[in-house]
């Protein structure tokens, strides 16, 4: 098996410069080597306008009905390593990973697969990093069907809260506050008939902790979707950014979000731009070349940054020295524009990366 560290280290030397330096990449590296073998694919997020060097780094738990890989998952989860049991947020992972795992047995889970998200890995050392944890609760969201017609709202919410109510340390007891519960509850029921919540992030490695939801709902209902929940952004401004940015050429009828709260809606919300969203002729456009080069027009990405992200989607086939079996490992590119009030407009790439086993 592959582990995140012989991933994290083939794919280094195709990390573009100008977005992560050399120190970074070992701060990666580091980072994966603690990490257990329960991860399936990864991404790397870093700002694109200039001067902005913070990078992030996610990794995701894989969807899987294969009975041995789960169990493989939970005997990771009930023995971690020493070291990331001993603050809360990785108490928390950890037991809901052992949750999720015995859920998923028997048939297709309704949270198909987890997130975790380390902050900082360009400033912050390996040894002090926790994670926040994001679980998808749209179970048919990489599926070729249309996934919400199977997805309830209220089912959603519920098993969310099911699954990561109980596992939630006293320290962040205050993350699903009754303030919290009701705009969550509130954010799912207002949903258009064709929306979605697809994932549900809590934010615990952050200071303060924050609940974060990724959604999607057809363009036309992003705005009065927002003004019903009371979002106390710029809405003229978000207009603004979904008519730029959210063309035919970048994007589809739908629009990916993500809204933040502590206690109430916060003034921020992002606009995503997801591999979903690439399948019809007119956008097969995976190096993002129309979307980031409007970025760079308006200033939110650095010329250099947009050719080192234009030039990382693709596949290789790789072998590590520790690991027999050889690999392809596909990349893609994801983007990310956010509006906080105030701050104006800003833009994140997410470098995808994964293995797959493969004769070819």
């Amino acid at each position: 098996m592959w582990s995140s560290h012989d991933i994290s280290e083939l794919v280094a030397p195709r990390i573009p410069s100008a977005c992560v330096d050399h120190a970074v990449k070992s701060s990666i590296g580091a980072l994966t080597a603690r990490l257990p073998d329960l991860f399936s694919s990864y991404y790397i997020e870093c700002r694109l306008p200039a001067g902005q060097e913070q990078v992030d780094f996610l990794a995701c738990v894989a969807p899987s009905r294969d009975d041995d890989a789960l169990r493989s998952i939970r005997a990771a989860a009930d023995q971690p390593p020493d070291e990331l049991t001993r603050d809360p947020a990785w108490q928390f992972t950890w037991d809901v990973i052992r949750r999720w795992s015995t859920l998923a047995h028997g048939g297709p889970s309704r949270m198909p697969f987890l997130w975790l998200e380390f902050d900082h890995v360009n400033t912050r050392p390996a040894a002090r990093q926790s994670p926040s944890l994001c679980v998808c609760v749209d179970p048919g969201y990489l599926t070729t069907e249309s996934s919400s017609a199977a997805w309830d709202p209220q089912d959603s919410y519920e098993s969310c809260l099911d699954l990561l109510a109980p596992a939630l340390p006293r320290a962040f007891e205050g993350v699903l506050s009754a303030s919290n519960r009701s705009v969550m509850k509130a954010c799912f029921r207002g949903l258009p008939l064709s929306g979605r919540i697809i994932h549900v992030s809590f934010m615990l490695a952050r200071e303060p902790a924050t609940i974060k939801l990724y959604g999607a709902v057809p363009r036309a209902q992003l705005v009065g979707y927002l003004k019903d929940l009371g979002w106390p952004g710029p809405l003229d401004s978000l207009e603004q950014l979904v008519s730029t940015f959210s063309t035919q050429e970048t994007a589809d009828d739908t629009v990916y979000f993500d809204l933040a709260l502590d206690h109430a809606l916060l003034p921020y919300v992002a606009v995503a731009f997801s591999q979903l969203q690439l399948d019809h002729p007119a956008r097969l456009d995976p190096e993002r070349r129309a979307l980031l080069e409007l970025l760079e027009e308006h200033g939110l990405c650095a010329p250099d940054k947009r050719r080192a992200l234009q030039a990382w989607p693709g596949s290789a086939r790789e072998s590590s020295p520790s690991v027999s079996t050889e690999a392809r490992i596909h990349r893609w590119l994801d983007v990310k524009i956010t509006l906080h009030a105030g701050q104006g407009l800003g833009a994140k790439g997410y470098l995808g990366f994964a293995p797959v086993l493969s004769v070819f």
